[in-house]
């Protein structure tokens, strides 16, 4: 192995935040799920970090719920479940603003709102 990608794999290694343990990147982007035609059946806002975070939380007609999280008004990620029992199954995040939900979290995971949500 090249001793320079050999360096940069290990500083790779050790550069990932402890949040992103455990994620999935799709650098394509996670389809995330189709909600028109869907009614929230809970709205929650909060202030986040300087961020009106708004969670809004829909029943699925296959019998899950979806809570899109937006802050500032930018929807930033997904949670799905494909049953109504906690845990979530996993959350689809936007980290880059760019549309692409290109990172996956299972439910253990913890995960920042990204830094474009608040500009």
């Amino acid at each position: 192995m090249n001793p320079i990608f050999k360096l940069l794999s290990v500083i790779g290694i050790l550069a990932i935040p402890v949040f992103a343990i455990g994620q999935e990147i799709n650098k394509e982007g996670w389809p995330i799920p189709d909600l028109k035609g869907l009614i929230p059946y809970s709205i929650q806002i909060k202030q986040v970090d300087g961020v009106e975070k708004i969670v809004e939380k829909f029943y699925t007609p296959n019998g899950g719920h979806v809570a899109r999280i937006s802050g500032n008004g930018k929807i930033f990620a997904y949670a799905i479940d494909s049953d109504r029992e906690p845990p979530i199954d996993y959350l689809l995040l936007d980290p880059d603003g760019l549309g692409k939900f290109t990172q996956k979290f299972r439910s253990e995971d913890s995960y920042r709102i990204p830094e474009w949500v608040s500009h």
